[in-house]
């Protein structure tokens, strides 16, 4: 592999059809040619190279960039497997729901929600319509597929008749990827699509002043779209009991609230609703006082896309299956894998 990071490629050092570019001078452009078959197909490194040439390892590198936006290199990897592996087809069998597995080995839940979402950003944008309404939430999964979305500044990637919005409380001034409003702003601007902010915090201090907000007129006004929503993106957390080694909504329960949840039997949650492990509900105060979208519009939503992974989150993707909210699950390997273990034991 080359210092580029590309991997799995395709070379062609042949001049495109048209020949040279009259601009360009013949010997430059032999020497692009030159130094991008000793990188590309000897596989030498740009040091190597520039002890070969008398270059310096800048110029090196200045020539193989150049190779490759005139047109005398072409790479090309392989596209995303559109067929399901075995493991989704068992995993989606023993759930009901689509499944697909992102490559991946991490069990560190960080590094493997991270990749989870990585993996699937360029699948996914499939997913999303033309038109209409993209709902999303926060989370470290969700950031991650968001971030690595391909840059909407191309027409192939413009949206301007969708809109995407929130589906819980916008903003969280400690854990930036819990921040949906930033995370709804970011996946617009990379799709060429609208967006509409949710000017609410994901936990009130009581239910009366989470009632009287969802209500309030500037909440509305972007609430209203959730009934209208043609795809919902959601990411999921782990249990109470688990520390991730990243911030999830379940930082915002002292220690007390996290026994009381476990207590109930809570596994993680789905979309900012609490979860127990045969995928039924837990009623909670805390789930009450959080602004996201309800159990039966989300149930209404035509395309429901689940996403998590880590080994925080073998107990979660099963719940959130069970729930029969969800459409199609991402996870990774090694999570699915661990989820078909837990299912085949029984539980």
């Amino acid at each position: 592999m080359g210092e580029d990071g590309v991997t799995g490629k395709a070379v062609d050092l042949i001049a495109p059809v048209g020949g040279f570019d009259a601009a360009e001078p013949t010997s430059q452009r032999e020497m692009m040619r030159l130094v991008a078959q000793l990188y590309y197909v000897r596989e030498l490194g740009q040091p190597d190279i520039a002890s070969l040439t008398g270059f310096s390892v800048s110029k090196v590198s200045r020539l193989l960039a150049a190779a490759r936006a005139s047109g005398v290199v072409h790479i090309s990897v392989e596209g995303v497997p559109t067929v399901p592996t075995p493991l989704a087809r068992a995993l989606a069998d023993a759930l009901h729901i689509e499944v697909w597995v992102t490559p991946g080995h991490e069990t560190a839940p960080a590094l493997a929600a991270r990749l989870c979402g990585v993996a699937a950003a360029p699948r996914l944008l499939d997913e999303l319509p033309r038109e209409g309404a993209i709902g999303l939430t926060g989370g470290y999964t969700v950031e991650s597929l968001v971030n690595a979305l391909p840059a909407g500044s191309l027409p192939a990637g413009s949206r301007p008749g969708a809109v995407v919005v929130p589906l819980v409380g916008g903003w969280d001034s400690s854990n930036p990827h819990l921040n949906s409003n930033e995370i709804a702003r970011h996946m617009a601007e990379r799709i060429g699509a609208g967006v509409r902010l949710l000017h609410a915090p994901g936990l009130l201090d009581s239910e009366a002043t989470t009632a009287a907000l969802l209500s309030d007129s500037a909440v509305t006004a972007t609430t209203r779209f959730w009934s209208e929503l043609k795809v919902a993106l959601i990411g999921m957390s782990g249990a109470p009991r688990y520390l991730p080694g990243y911030g999830t909504v379940m930082d915002r329960l002292d220690e007390e609230g996290r026994t009381r949840l476990a207590g109930k039997g809570a596994v993680g949650d789905v979309a900012g609703h609490l979860v127990r492990l045969d995928g039924s509900f837990v009623q909670d105060e805390w789930e009450r006082r959080t602004i996201s979208i309800p159990i039966a519009t989300l149930r209404r939503v035509p395309r429901v896309v689940g996403i998590a992974a880590g080994s925080n989150k073998v107990e979660t993707i099963v719940a959130g299956a069970r729930t029969g909210l969800l459409h199609l699950l991402i996870t990774d390997e090694p999570t699915a894998t661990a989820a078909l273990e837990l299912l085949r034991s029984g539980r």
